[in-house]
């Protein structure tokens, strides 16, 4: 264990070939850093292990057997056998749940990838190990926790450039982006731009439903607002309002197309069933009003109950 462990800590990467999707994995930081944080893992549950027999899983013996040391340390003597069978059976089932979870890891996808590799390492040094210093010089989970939190933050700051460039693209053409989605034809959708304001009604003739999508100054720029298009002295269904609701919800916010898109999405809102549940209904007679976009960039439906 310590071998494998030094032969992961202490090796330098060597250079790979560009092509080689599956070598450069090892080269990354992360890979290596997450590598031996699951060795340390590993290595803290061999010594919590060593600690579980014979002291804590005999642990509710210790007041009979050494009532002098349970005194100095305040434990108290099990007020009956069957007091005494419930501990030992709770230590028991602690126990096996420890060793379990030990044996999980050790012989989990990712360990064995981990050992794989070392092997390579040991064939290609010819048997030679790098010695351990026997300790760890760094604590490899906070040091992963640091990687991914830095990555996260790099994807969210590209994430927002992305969406600048994509809001320079869109601002102040609104109609062309209308226009755009009128051109697609979609079955069941009509568009209108409404002339004396920044503003467009879309019309889901199938469904009966009418929305109102307005442009409205944000501390972040422009973003569109939807509500709903009754005919006047008609009353809001309560669907209707559920699936405003959702559409207000809605990321990108700026993002005209995405919002005509994402509409569109309702002119299935009888058929489409929820996508987790796969029902039309839910325990409340709700049809499916959430709308979440796939990697695939198709609208999935769902109760707000399945999620």
């Amino acid at each position: 264990m310590a071998a494998a462990t030094a032969k992961v800590e202490d090796a330098a990467p060597a250079p790979a070939p560009a092509e080689s999707t599956e070598t450069n994995v090892w080269t990354t930081e992360r890979q290596l850093v997450s590598s031996l944080a699951k060795l340390q893992k590993l290595e803290s549950m061999i010594h919590n292990l060593r600690t579980l027999l014979p002291e804590r899983l005999l642990e509710p013996l210790v007041p009979i057997v050494n009532p002098q040391f349970s005194a100095s340390n305040n434990k108290t003597l099990p007020k009956s056998p069957q007091t005494l069978y419930e501990q030992l059976s709770t230590t028991a089932r602690a126990g096996v749940a420890e060793v379990q979870s030990f044996q999980d890891l050790w012989r989990s996808p990712e360990l064995k990838e981990i050992w794989d590799h070392v092997d390579d390492k040991i064939q290609e040094g010819n048997g030679v190990l790098l010695q351990s210093s026997g300790m760890w010089e760094r604590d490899y989970g906070a040091l992963l926790e640091e990687i991914v939190e830095g990555e996260r933050g790099k994807g969210e700051e590209e994430g927002r450039e992305k969406e600048e460039r994509e809001r320079a693209v869109v601002d102040g053409d609104w109609r062309r982006v209308v226009e755009g989605f009128a051109g697609r034809s979609v079955p069941g959708v009509r568009v209108v731009s409404v002339k004396e304001r920044d503003a467009v009604v879309v019309v889901l003739v199938k469904v009966g439903m009418a929305f109102e999508v307005q442009s409205l100054e944000d501390q972040g720029g422009v973003k569109w607002v939807v509500s709903s298009k009754m005919t006047p002295g008609k009353p809001v269904s309560n669907l209707e309002a559920a699936v405003v609701d959702c559409l207000n919800l809605r990321p990108r916010q700026w993002d005209l197309a995405f919002t005509l898109d994402m509409i569109s999405s309702y002119t299935t809102i009888k058929q489409m069933p929820c996508a987790k549940c796969n029902k039309m209904t839910d325990s409340a007679a709700q049809l499916p009003t959430i709308r979440r976009q796939s990697a695939e960039s198709t609208w999935e439906a769902f109760h707000p109950t399945c999620l």
